[in-house]
């Protein structure tokens, strides 16, 4: 275990709570990073956001994956980066946004705890910016219905187990997700089914999480707890999971995105 994994280790045994990520800045397309993290946002939802985040969050993680693949086919994607990932690091959900504009999208697709009900209104709100010429703010719209794909990769999220980032309430399989980057690519258990909106990803997104769990903890209720708190007491079984599911709600986020890159090149 590296410092920084046996720091994170100390810091949450003794209560002190919250999250991040790797000090650099971008990760490699299609790479597998082990990188230990710290918990250091005790209001965050899902996995963990860039707000009030002094390193990287595991949004992040996600959405540069995706943004490093389609953009070689797509390179206009490239030159939106930063509003793609400031979308996916930005919270809508059922709690207030204490933003006027983010408030009115909020009750628009009805927020939720694990994400919306209505991503298809996000969708057409993104898609009728680009068309209409106003790309940053369409780039940035489809973050945020990223980073939806991205939370309904996280079991509870899937499964309907409300929760939140406070320590009473926090959901393990974040806490250790938010701790370590390191995403399985290698034993992925889908291919992409090539929807034909972005939209499609979300819920498609939340099937492969419940059945994973399933598959990997079969008979099993799924609990805020089942997971350890930490890695440094989790089992081979625990760790492969976090990892695949990284890996993999990493793929439904690129699928995504690749989908609304071929749906605006169309006329």
């Amino acid at each position: 275990m590296s410092f920084r994994g046996l720091l994170s280790c100390l810091l949450l045994l003794g209560g002190l709570g919250a999250c991040a990520a790797d000090v650099s800045s971008d990760l490699p397309a299609g790479a597998n990073g082990d990188v230990d993290t710290e918990f250091t946002q005790a209001d965050q939802q899902a996995w963990d956001s860039q707000k009030n985040n002094p390193t990287h969050a595991t949004h992040a993680y996600l959405t540069e994956y995706a943004i490093a693949e389609v953009g070689r086919s797509y390179p206009e994607v490239l030159a939106y980066k930063a509003d793609l990932v400031r979308g996916a690091n930005t919270e809508v959900h059922e709690l207030p946004t204490g933003d006027a504009d983010l408030e009115m999208l909020r009750l628009d697709v009805e927020g939720t705890n694990a994400a919306c009900n209505h991503p298809e209104r996000l969708w057409a709100r993104a898609d009728g910016d680009y068309r209409a010429g106003l790309k940053p703010r369409a780039f940035f719209l489809l973050g945020l219905l990223l980073h939806y794909v991205e939370d309904l990769g996280v079991p509870a999220h899937a499964l309907g187990i409300e929760h939140q980032g406070t320590w009473a309430l926090m959901d393990n399989f974040e806490l250790m997700a938010t701790m370590k980057w390191s995403p399985d690519y290698g034993t992925v258990n889908r291919w992409n089914p090539y929807l034909a909106t972005p939209d499609a990803y979300a819920s498609f997104s939340a099937d492969w999480a419940r059945t994973d769990f399933a598959t990997a903890f079969p008979g099993q209720a799924y609990t805020r707890s089942t997971f350890p708190r930490t890695w440094l007491f989790a089992s081979k079984k625990h760790t492969s999971f976090v990892k695949q599911r990284q890996g993999r709600t990493a793929l439904a986020a690129r699928w995504a995105l690749d989908s609304a890159m071929v749906a605006w090149a169309r006329p």
